[in-house]
């Protein structure tokens, strides 16, 4: 009850006209409605009380929305109120793309095709963050739990191997997960908080360990992307492996700066899943 008073108590302080249609969602960080905002036709996204590692994110998050205003991803954002943890933008008409619907082959295909515009933006001279800056900042955040941590250390070990730094840097979008991708006729992507300058490989190792694809499914998307693509196969697979241990990291900085503990953020469930690894 409290959270929701302090979520009625920040949407009250927005000096605009909202009226809240329905939830959306609510995650471990936030709570999404539906929303009409000064009569059109929204989604209202309200933080809970976030630690610094995360206010930086939001913060990098409004450059993101500002950097794309001419590109093709354009978000269309409304209101943003940093301090208050408030972000509302234009509704975007789509739909969360089915398991079996996406593994058609002319959808991977234009999926492919989606993710090199977001690839081709060019990010030269603009000040976006370094996805290797951000994993810098979990290992800060975790640096008393990694020696101990088999699952922590393991993960920026893996992360470690990728030689990251001989990587062709390219805007990145970094969350694409089955919530952040929508279809309409074509497809758009939402949640750009983590976007930075990162190896193309991630977003094809997010997608990947998202859906679950066979090697058919990621022949399809990466000749959407570039049929002269050189893959690494390798290599994509360790991108894979490291998507796996980098929710695990995410969480345990939740954990280290939030009220969330290891049991409401299914740490043990993890563990278990992580432990194919071993």
């Amino acid at each position: 009850m409290k959270l929701m008073q302090k979520i009625d108590k920040k949407i009250a302080s927005v000096d605009h006209k909202i009226e809240i249609i329905s939830p959306i969602k609510i995650d471990l960080i936030s709570q999404i409605f539906l929303c009409n905002f000064n009569d059109i036709k929204s989604v209202i996204r309200v933080d809970f009380d976030l630690p610094n590692w995360l206010k930086e994110q939001r913060a990098s998050e409004f450059k993101i929305f500002n950097f794309l205003k001419t590109k093709t991803q354009n978000q269309k954002i409304l209101y943003h109120d940093l301090d208050r943890g408030i972000l509302i933008r234009e509704f975007h008409e789509g739909k969360e793309i089915s398991y079996s619907d996406i593994r058609r082959k002319e959808n991977l295909i234009s999926l492919g095709k989606e993710i090199k515009k977001v690839h081709e933006i060019k990010i030269d001279n603009v000040a976006i963050n370094n996805f290797e800056n951000a994993i810098e900042n979990y290992k800060d955040t975790l640096k008393n739990k990694i020696k101990n941590n088999w699952y922590l250390n393991q993960g920026f070990k893996i992360f470690d191997s990728l030689s990251y730094r001989k990587e062709q840097i390219i805007f990145s979008h970094n969350d694409l997960n089955r919530e952040n991708i929508l279809f309409n006729k074509k497809y758009f992507f939402i949640d750009w908080e983590y976007a930075s300058g990162n190896s193309p490989y991630f977003d094809f190792a997010s997608i990947i360990s998202s859906y679950d694809f066979n090697d058919e499914e990621i022949g399809y998307l990466f000749y959407g992307y570039n049929k002269n693509f050189l893959l690494d196969k390798e290599k994509l697979k360790n991108w894979v492996k490291f998507t796996y241990f980098l929710d695990y990291i995410w969480r345990q900085c939740l954990v280290e700066t939030t009220k969330h503990d290891e049991k409401s953020l299914r740490i043990m469930d993890l563990e278990r899943n992580l432990d194919i690894f071993k």
